[in-house]
Formats: structure tokens, C-alpha cells, sequence
């Protein structure tokens, strides 16, 4: 039932009703290939064997991606909390979760240097439409990476929606241990599920972007969240939410910093993902090699194989 072949004829066969389904009597006469009981049991067998380490190989993959992921956040977390210098005086924030930050930088209220855009707009009126639109499923969990944005016509929007201007930083409100926090590079609308900010004074638009990023806000906006039964960061939480401000200038040289090393990071866990991508689809095509009888295992010697 794992093969390509099992898999195209129930695909073949799907009901894209209301609800996808496939009925019962599609799959009772879907062709199954039936070796003898013996080869059966060797088929089985050889499988547990090499799909157990493929599956052993994918998941080495993936701690290496969840250390990656864990790196990148540590970088963007050190960078924007300490700076680049490590001999730079510290002194103590005033906050616990924070701790001791440069001595000449700024930590204030997340609203005396941003402005929470409000008033929506219909979606479905021509000035709007083939605006492009962002949703939270649009961004990526802890990258600010932006997967896709399509047009509110072609995602057939019909609810309120907020303007978003090029530059403004739009982070989703809802669920924020998801970490979906973006820099939008076109002007265009984000769903009612988003904010779009605006940066004041001297704080710069992508500095406030790896700030949101990182561990602290993280972990506010994360307990922050929780006190309601659908886990949402308000207006008024995410304005009282505590902001580091550098001088302008160190704010540009972090940034620099932090986009050299993670393109680095991104270009590792891109490989990673595609070595992974390519070894499930070995996975998949042995299988079904084995089991349509394209390749021969009789002969294949087993380890501690029992079949």
C-alpha cells in the first residue's frame, strides 16, 4: 500500500466531492500482486532491512536540521541582544527573561518606536484585488522567509484585510510559538490574522525584523498568548512587548552580520532537505520495486532476518 502503483490508482479513483473521500468498493478491486507466501515473507523482510536505514539515515538528517535551526536562532538571538562587540559594557535590562544588554542601547516599550497599522479594506474591491496578499501560511516558522504570495482575487479573499506598505514588518498574531514574522518587499494587503508594523525614529524596519525573531520576543509573545483559549498576541500585549533599540548605525551592522551567517546556515538545511526529499523517493521506489517484482530479492541475504 506504500508502492507508487497502490498509491497512482487511489489517486485515479479519488472523489473530489465536498469531503475527499475513496469508497470502499474502489479499493477492493484495485489489483494487488500476490508472490508466493515464502516470497511474501522475504519481500517483507528485505524491505524492514533497507527501509530501516533508510529511515535511520533520514532521521540523523533531521537532527542536523533541528541543530541548524537551533543555530540560526542562537545567532539572531545573540546579535540583536549583545551586539557584535563581546568586550562592550553591559548593564542590566530591568528585565528577567532578558538580562544585561550593551550599556548605550535603548530598552522601551515595543509602541514608542512602532505603529500597529489599522482600518481594513475589502479585498474584492478592484482598487484592491490584485493586490498581493499575505497570510500566515505564507511565511515560513522562524526565517521570515516568504514561501508565497498570490493575489487576494486568485486566493478568492472576501474578508477584511489590512494595507501592508514595502518595508512594513507583518507578523502573524495568532499562534506566535509558530515564530511567522516577515519583511514585506511589496506594497499589498496581509490577512486580518497579521499585523502590519511600521518602524518610528531610528529603529530600522529589518533590525525589527530579527528582534521579533528571536528567543526573548519568542518567549513573550509565546506566554503572552496563552492566556486566551485560541493562543493570539492583542494589540495592546504586543505595544507593551519589551524593545532593545541599538544606535542606527550598530542596528545596520547587526543586521549585515546576521544575514551573512544565516545564508550560510540556510544553505546547509537546503541541502540537507533536498537529501532528504531525494532519499524518501528512493524509499518510495524501492518499495515498489520489491513489491511489483521489478527487482528480485530471493536471493538477498538478510541479516537477523527470521522470514
Amino acid at each position: 500500500m506504500h508502492s507508487k502503483e497502490f498509491q497512482t490508482g487511489i489517486e485515479l479513483s479519488w472523489n473530489f466531492g465536498t469531503q475527499q473521500n475513496i469508497g470502499m468498493g474502489v479499493i477492493e478491486n484495485l489489483d494487488v500482486p500476490i508472490p508466493s507466501l515464502a516470497e511474501q515473507k522475504q519481500i517483507a523482510a528485505f524491505l524492514d532491512w533497507k527501509t530501516g536505514q533508510i529511515d535511520a539515515l533520514i532521521a540523523r538528517k533531521k537532527e542536523l536540521l533541528e541543530k541548524l535551526k537551533e543555530k540560526r536562532l542562537a545567532v539572531i538571538t545573540q546579535a540583536v541582544t549583545r551586539g557584535l562587540n563581546p568586550d562592550a559594557p553591559l548593564r542590566d535590562s530591568g528585565i528577567s527573561w532578558l538580562g544585561h544588554v550593551p550599556t548605550h542601547w535603548e530598552v522601551l516599550r515595543f509602541g514608542y518606536r512602532t505603529k500597529i497599522q489599522e482600518g481594513q479594506v475589502d479585498p474584492e474591491d478592484a482598487s484592491y484585488s490584485e493586490m498581493p496578499l499575505i497570510a500566515p501560511n505564507h511565511i515560513e516558522s522562524d526565517t521570515g522567509r516568504v514561501i508565497d504570495v498570490t493575489s487576494a482575487r486568485e486566493q478568492a479573499a472576501i474578508s477584511g484585510k489590512y494595507l501592508v506598505r514595502k518595508g512594513d514588518v507583518v507578523y502573524s498574531k495568532i499562534r506566535p510559538h509558530l515564530n511567522k514574522c516577515a519583511l514585506a518587499d511589496f506594497d499589498g494587503l496581509c490577512s486580518a490574522d497579521m499585523y502590519p508594523i511600521r518602524t518610528e525614529f531610528e529603529l530600522t524596519a529589518r533590525f525589527l525584523l530579527y528582534w521579533m525573531l528571536a528567543q526573548p520576543f519568542l518567549d513573550y509573545a509565546t506566554e503572552s498568548s496563552m492566556r486566551v483559549a485560541m493562543p493570539k498576541l492583542n494589540r495592546e500585549t504586543l505595544s507593551a512587548a519589551p524593545l532593545v533599540v541599538p544606535p542606527r548605525n550598530e542596528q545596520l551592522e547587526i543586521v549585515i552580520r546576521i544575514l551573512s551567517v544565516t545564508k550560510a546556515i540556510d544553505a546547509m538545511v537546503e541541502k540537507i532537505e533536498a537529501a532528504i526529499a531525494c532519499l524518501t523517493e528512493y524509499r518510495t521506489a524501492l518499495i515498489t520495486a520489491a513489491t511489483t517484482g521489478k527487482i528480485d530479492v530471493r536471493g538477498v541475504k538478510i541479516p537477523h532476518s527470521t522470514a
